[in-house]
């Protein structure tokens, strides 16, 4: 094994990237749309807002259960 294949993976998310629940996530079914607001290695903090933008819920999600939210629009368009 070599010293590359020991590093984190870097997050594929930004500081507020609009992204989707790949999977159920506490009371939020997959799909859900919401924004990160706080990232480390293995973890993004997501924001849950409603249509006027106040915060209904902050939640600690895996990188790899959240897609961005435009790639699931762009799927459902095709």
């Amino acid at each position: 094994m070599s010293r590359c294949d020991n590093r984190p993976m870097a997050p594929r998310h930004s500081e507020h990237d609009v992204v989707r629940l790949e999977t159920d996530s506490g009371r939020w079914p997959a799909g859900t749309i919401g924004t990160i607001v706080e990232l480390d290695a293995g973890t993004a903090l997501v924001e849950i807002a409603d249509d006027h933008g106040h915060a209904l819920d902050f939640i600690s999600v895996p990188h790899e259960l959240l897609a961005p939210a435009d790639e699931h629009r762009s799927r459902a368009a095709s």
